[in-house]
């Protein structure tokens, strides 16, 4: 069939899931590769192939048939070393593109000098297409990513105003995380703790509907 292309999505987080059944739903063969039995056991119905096998394991990945695949997906990034690990093996079978999930800029650029085909930041992709879709209300956009996450722009809180994100703690207090910010019509993506708050800022923050609902009752209803 014209356009149909073998795919290999190493890793099922909730990106990876999302990519290979969205890639098998528009009739692309997908085999999928995870150590872990039970989310093979959740999407074995949803791709082609699924096998439970570490992906840094070229003998796990040949036997998976990653080697036919015209494209093979890294979408595990917490750990790094079985990432990078993942690459270079993929390249060593000749598959013909390598994409590569990063967790950082750092890891971004070591994967490209080791040859990786494209290298993506799922996370400061979202707050960059967001940030184009930001309107003047207090909840300005939001994105829903599956699995209960979103991604909304929401103006900077009164009491947030001086502080820094580190001061802040949303990460600890909340388990959310700013993923940008725009100001005067610039966008500072993946912002570090240092960071101090001004008036009129624009936060993109990343979280579960129910972290990002708690945020806006402790602060939002007080400001």
């Amino acid at each position: 069939m014209s356009g149909r292309k073998q795919y290999a999505v190493l890793g099922l987080g909730r990106f990876g899931s999302k990519v290979a059944r969205e890639l098998f739903y528009k009739n692309q063969e997908v085999i999928v590769v995870d150590k872990d039995e039970s989310k093979i056991h959740n999407i074995k119905d949803h791709v082609t192939h699924a096998f439970i096998g570490d992906i840094a394991d070229e003998e796990s990945l040949k036997e998976a048939g990653v080697s036919d695949c015209d494209v093979a997906i890294i979408a595990e990034s917490s750990d790094i070393e079985a990432n990078i690990i993942a690459s270079q093996i993929c390249k060593s079978l000749g598959i013909k593109k390598v994409v590569c999930k990063a967790q950082n800029t750092l890891h971004g650029k070591i994967l490209s000098k080791l040859g990786v085909d494209q290298v993506f930041f799922p996370e400061q992709d979202m707050a960059i297409k967001l940030v184009n879709k930001l309107t003047s209300t207090k909840i300005l956009d939001y994105l829903e990513l599956g699995e209960n996450l979103t991604i909304i722009g929401i103006n900077v809180f009164d009491s947030f105003i001086g502080q820094t994100l580190e001061d802040l703690k949303l990460r600890s207090k909340y388990n959310i995380s700013i993923m940008a910010i725009q100001r005067d019509g610039q966008m500072l993506v993946v912002p570090g703790a240092d960071t101090v708050l001004q008036k009129g800022d624009v936060m993109i923050v990343f979280g579960e509907e129910q972290s990002l609902r708690k945020l806006d009752l402790d602060i939002g209803h007080k400001t």
